[in-house]
């Protein structure tokens, strides 16, 4: 991302450039590190060397330092095209899978490029292993600046402060994204008037003001910006359209003035083939594994109570379309005749139904539930390409028809078998709760949020919190 796009200031700038460019210079030297590691396991490590012997001789170490250079170029391309210069404070997870990708890419590209250099030969073992070492030794480097420098912050006692100005979901998860990477955070939830946020910014020592959707009038915001340059306060303002639509704005320049582009939610083109091959991938190899555990499942539904064993309903999934909604069946046969009955007595406040003495229950379907096997039958719905693993739960069709234009962001992406709320309370979360975590996981998805998720899911369904 291009730093005056960012919003900030010619100083800020240069320091993020320069942030950048030592970095860069870092993984450059880890990785020259790596390599020479790689050449002399490869032929001098003798445990390795007995299994693997070199038949044509030690080549000289010179020949490698020859290549070295278009090798060391070709490792931060490779980390750039992943993502991995853009945010350098990510969760450690996502790093991980940024230098994995980048580190196999770079791996491939060094190899193909020594094989079409014919003038000297060179050992493919070393540059698997060179892409090993660099892989590892880049992301435990890049782990120990980030926690040394949050333990500088700490001990330093002054860390960033950040005045937020607004109310709502934007405005929230701005502070929750600043105090994760060390800042300090204060939230005025109330805009008041012009003065008293300036003694705000005056006794908190506010280092930056992000003016995020408040009810605050223009002129007062311009008076506010003035103020803040005049102090040597960095000011920012974020357009009320992103509280709608977070995560899928783009400045776009190219008429001169600065623009908003709405984009497609992150789960598009190639991360949704990335999402789909994990998703086909896991629901074969469950079903495979656990066929028979299942298969008594079924049996024990079929002879303890009348009706099918599957619970078959339409839902609402992706785009607003209808599909077949299949669970282990844990209700009495009429249990959908019985729910106009019910609807009164929920325990969750909104337009969900959610009862936890359900009498509809049956004593089998108490146990499904409380460990969620129930779920299962909803990888069938995977492999059909109806859901997902992860994501938003699919929503019944009279909850969906009463959702406001903020909830329908939940039809954006394939619904899923788990998600981010699930592994959060459950049960237990208020319908807002939900609808913020399932928009959350929308805007910010990657695939180390999706193995976060999926880790995070087995000890969940074990102790049964806020199951029902």
């Amino acid at each position: 991302m291009i730093p005056y796009r960012l919003g900030l200031s010619n100083t800020q700038t240069l320091k993020f450039i320069f942030s950048r460019a030592v970095i860069l210079m870092g993984d450059v030297f880890v990785v020259a590190m790596a390599y020479f590691l790689a050449y002399g396991f490869r032929f001098y490590f003798q445990p390795f060397t007995d299994v693997f012997p070199a038949v044509k001789g030690v080549p000289p170490l010179s020949i490698y330092l020859k290549a070295s250079p278009l090798v060391l170029a070709l490792w931060p391309l490779a980390l750039s095209w992943q993502g991995a210069y853009r945010r350098i404070n990510l969760p450690a997870i996502d790093d991980a899978l940024r230098i994995t990708r980048g580190s196999i890419i770079a791996t491939l590209l060094s190899m193909s490029a020594m094989f079409l250099y014919r003038e000297d030969s060179y050992s493919r073992i070393v540059f698997f292993l060179g892409g090993l070492f660099s892989g590892f030794l880049l992301f435990v480097v890049r782990e120990l600046i980030k926690t040394g420098y949050l333990v500088w912050i700490r001990r330093q006692g002054r860390p960033y402060r950040v005045l937020i100005l607004g109310d709502g979901y934007l405005s929230n998860a701005l502070k929750k994204i600043l105090e994760q990477h060390g800042d300090r955070a204060i939230l005025k939830k109330k805009g008041g008037d012009t003065e008293s946020i300036k003694r705000t910014i005056a006794r908190s020592r506010i280092n930056e003001v992000l003016l995020a959707h408040p009810a605050l009038h223009h002129k007062d915001a311009i008076r506010i910006a003035t103020y803040c340059e005049e102090k040597g306060v960095s000011f920012r303002l974020l357009p009320d359209i992103l509280e709608l639509r977070m995560g899928e704005v783009l400045v776009d320049d190219s008429l001169g003035i600065p623009t908003f582009q709405l984009k497609p939610t992150s789960l598009h083109g190639t991360a949704f083939l990335t999402k789909r091959v994990m998703d086909v991938t896991f629901a074969s190899f469950i079903l495979g594994i656990f066929f028979i555990p299942l298969s008594l499942v079924a049996f024990l539904i079929k002879s303890t109570s009348r009706g099918p064993t599957f619970f078959q309903q339409p839902r609402m999934g992706y785009k607003g379309r209808t599909f077949q909604f299949l669970k282990f069946r844990t209700m009495v046969k009429n249990a959908d005749q019985l729910l106009d009955q019910l609807k009164e007595s929920s325990d969750r406040p909104g337009p969900v139904f959610k009862m936890k003495d359900d009498p509809r229950i049956t004593a089998v379907g108490k146990f499904l539930r409380r460990f969620s096997i129930d779920e299962l039958p909803q990888l069938i719905n995977v492999l059909r390409g109806e859901m997902s693993l992860i994501g938003p739960r699919p929503q019944v069709l009279w909850e969906a028809e009463v959702y406001d234009e903020w909830a329908k962001k939940r039809l954006n992406i394939l619904p899923g078998i788990t998600g981010l709320w699930q592994v959060s309370g459950r049960a237990e979360l208020t319908y807002e709760e939900m609808i913020d975590m399932d928009i959350f996981y929308i805007e910010h998805w990657s695939p180390g949020l999706d193995f976060k998720i999926l880790a995070k899911t087995l000890p969940a369904i074990l102790t049964g919190k806020g199951a029902y």
